[in-house]
């Protein structure tokens, strides 16, 4: 079999492939200065209760008390910064997850918490586990957590539920008491809202216009 050789021959082929990686380099480096020039904003009070009462008031990874908002697709990567990417976490999962997405978070717990990282890949000190079976053993762990988090952000887009949030809930940035001080402020209130199903209390002049 005859092998022809590319047009232009083989110093064609070279450039094709150094231009490929310069147009990679620069979309790359296009990519970092986005990133770079993005800043957070600051979450009103109505969003802040919005995420952090979703999921009964729990960490959506962990079940514990929620105490801040996490990014599911983190902010340094590009992720949204609204509603529609945050959950609620405590302050500890927030923090080892970083930047990391949801799924890079439950197999790190998972190698971690069961591989002392001695051994090699294909056979670990984990009863000789090789790295592929503890990896599928964590899996189903992995696609659980994922219907958590679709579970909870249709929790948090509910239209009723973020307009009575809107309404109900101060439409100002927290202040130096913390959001804390709300939560306890409006606990009865957002229990009671939720059994009800989440009232309608825009004002009349407000749904005349809607209607």
């Amino acid at each position: 079999m005859v092998h022809e050789e590319p047009p232009g021959g083989p110093d064609r082929l070279l450039q094709e492939c150094r231009d490929r990686r310069r147009l990679s380099q620069r979309r790359q480096g296009l990519k970092l200065v986005f990133l770079k020039s993005r800043r957070r904003r600051q979450h009103r009070v109505w969003v802040w209760l919005c995420v952090l009462e979703a999921n009964d008031g729990c960490c959506v990874y962990c079940g514990g008390a929620s105490e801040t908002m996490d990014h599911v697709i983190p902010f340094s990567d590009g992720g949204a910064d609204d509603s529609s990417n945050l959950v609620p976490a405590c302050r500890e999962c927030n923090q080892r997850k970083g930047d990391k997405t949801p799924a890079e978070l439950m197999i790190g717990w998972d190698l971690r918490s069961r591989w002392s990282g001695k051994g090699t890949a294909q056979k670990s000190d984990f009863g000789g586990k090789s790295l592929r079976d503890m990896y599928l053993s964590v899996h189903e762990e992995v696609l659980t957590l994922f219907d958590d988090l679709d579970t909870v952000a249709a929790e948090i887009a509910d239209p009723k539920r973020r307009a009575w949030f809107i309404w109900a809930t101060p439409f100002k940035y927290p202040s130096d008491m913390g959001i804390g001080y709300y939560r306890a402020r409006f606990a009865e209130e957002v229990q009671k809202a939720k059994a009800e199903g989440w009232p309608d209390i825009r004002p009349e002049s407000v749904k005349k216009r809607s209607a």
